[in-house]
């Protein structure tokens, strides 16, 4: 696997690639072209009550075979599958080996999805927008048990703000969100999410700025209001595309 450590902004080459892309499913050909650079074995986005008159279906797009998708929607799992149920009701990122399984449905839904080599491990992302929609962000492994810590806590910080920005671009595809947030904010507040993109804490930024941790805090807070973002990594994928802030 290659380096995937802050300074190889691979993460970040892989936002900048997606942002060129004109259509959900070019933008998906980007995630699936380096799904081997993070040892992923899939890479899926599905995106429900999408507010587009242009839009009547959920947004999918998906690299698992043909025969999984024909039979997760004839099996009608979307509304028995576990880990859509833990991102409707949370926020944080969902370890799918983490769920309980002691229910029979469960262990049917995860044993056929083994069946059609989905992978071991799987990690889902919820993302709630401004406009009501829901849209849930997951990537899958297939590595020894004994790897699976290390590489979920490396593809957590990468696909968080990955996640979020894909949507965020999503919805610019679908014309659904405009970039109006260019004037909305102040150069304190850039700054801050410049360097907090970069990596960055909040201590290391107050120390860079000259400034306190409570006033970076404070226009963080800020930030986030004005991009209607609904935390720090939401904020910065918003402010990467839309061009408020360019890439680290």
């Amino acid at each position: 696997m290659r380096n995937t450590s802050p300074e190889s902004n691979l993460s970040f080459e892989i936002i900048d690639r997606i942002s060129a892309a004109a259509k959900l499913d070019e933008g998906h050909a980007v995630l699936r072209e380096n799904m081997h650079r993070y040892d992923l074995k899939h890479v899926a986005y599905l995106g429900l009550n999408i507010p587009s008159e242009r839009r009547r279906k959920p947004l999918v797009a998906v690299t698992y075979s043909p025969e999984w998708q024909r039979h997760y929607e004839q099996s009608d799992y979307v509304n028995i599958d576990p880990v859509v149920s833990a991102g409707l009701g949370g926020i944080l990122p969902i370890d799918w080996t983490e769920i309980d399984r002691s229910r029979s449905t469960i262990r049917k839904v995860f044993g056929e999805a083994q069946e059609f080599d989905v992978g071991m491990q799987g990690l889902s992302f919820p993302i709630r927008g401004r406009y009501g929609e829901f849209a849930l962000f997951s990537i899958n492994a297939d590595v020894p048990a004994r790897n699976w810590p290390s590489l979920k806590k490396m593809l957590i910080k990468e696909f968080m703000v990955i996640s979020y920005y894909f949507h965020s671009w999503a919805l610019q595809v679908e014309q659904i969100e405009q970039n109006d947030y260019a004037g909305k904010l102040s150069e304190r507040e850039k700054e801050c999410l410049r360097w907090s993109a970069a990596g960055k804490t909040i201590w290391d930024t107050s120390a860079i700025l000259g400034l306190s941790e409570r006033t970076v805090r404070f226009h963080l807070e800020n930030a986030r209001s004005k991009l209607n973002a609904l935390s720090t990594t939401h904020a910065v994928s918003k402010a990467i595309s839309y061009g408020v802030i360019p890439l680290p």
